[in-house]
């Protein structure tokens, strides 16, 4: 259990940190965020991490902002989905992390591997990510990251995993997903890492905030195994899989809670 926060259990044995507030999670998730970094560049030399988009991602990204202690220079930026749309474009996660959290740290583009969006297709654009991921990360049965960031949709997806989606049984590393695929918004075509690259990082934080992801956290956590309907169960929480959570969000997870023994 992280300081500050409350852990419950229940039936299936899963653990999850429970904060009272989205900033308090967002605060913790730095923080384990940097302490992993820090470990990998003093294991491995360098460290390599896939961010999130979206509120959440946002969020970590500038409490990871305000600290001190990542070996910055040492740090190689991917990203774990993203929307095919101009790197301009307000629905583009790269910018996102310009702004939250590359720009504000001055990081070296030589560092930062964006998705190549210019292509334009998204399965062109997936296959190039792939070509990169496979050339930059550790090799394995999947490229291996040392820190994957996701979050979750109301409707249950992690990356862009959408519920359903031709991704989810994809063994390529990072995968095209239709307009015709997406259950959130924004309602664009995407490219995300695919089940094996989450299967295989070496840490993977979910940081979900917001009542209005409460079910989907329960079905994430507690439901029918069905990861084809709830792509999050890909990530139910294990030695390697940190969820961190605000308490808005456990609200339904909370009233079948059984408590951990401190």
């Amino acid at each position: 259990m992280v300081a500050g926060s409350t852990t419950i259990g229940y039936e299936t044995s899963m653990n999850v940190d429970v904060y009272q507030t989205d900033a308090e999670a967002f605060a913790a998730a730095a923080t384990l965020v940097a302490e992993t970094l820090r470990g990998a560049c003093a294991a491995r030399g360098r460290a390599t991490l896939a961010l999130s988009g979206g509120r959440g991602g946002r969020g970590v990204m500038v409490a990871l902002a305000e600290r001190s202690e990542p070996p910055w220079d040492r740090i190689e930026w991917f990203w774990g989905d993203e929307r095919c749309v101009p790197v301009d474009d307000p629905r583009s996660n790269v910018r996102l992390a310009r702004e939250s959290l590359l720009g504000p740290r001055g990081v070296a583009t030589a560092r930062i591997h964006p998705p190549p969006v210019e292509l334009v297709e998204p399965e062109a654009i997936a296959d190039g990510y792939a070509r990169t991921l496979a050339a930059t990360l550790d090799p394995g049965p999947a490229p291996v990251f040392d820190v994957v960031l996701l979050g979750v949709g109301a409707d249950g997806h992690v990356a862009s995993l959408m519920p359903g989606c031709r991704a989810l049984a994809a063994t390529v590393p990072v995968a095209a997903v239709g307009v015709d695929e997406v259950t959130a918004e924004p309602h664009v075509a995407r490219i995300t890492v695919t089940p094996p690259v989450l299967g295989a990082a070496r840490q993977v934080l979910v940081v979900v905030t917001g009542a209005e992801k409460g079910r989907a956290v329960v079905a994430a956590l507690n439901g029918p195994e069905d990861p084809r309907r709830v792509p999050a169960q890909l990530v139910r929480p294990s030695s390697r899989v940190r969820w961190l959570i605000d308490r808005p969000a456990a609200s339904e997870l909370l009233r079948d809670a059984r408590p951990v023994s401190q």
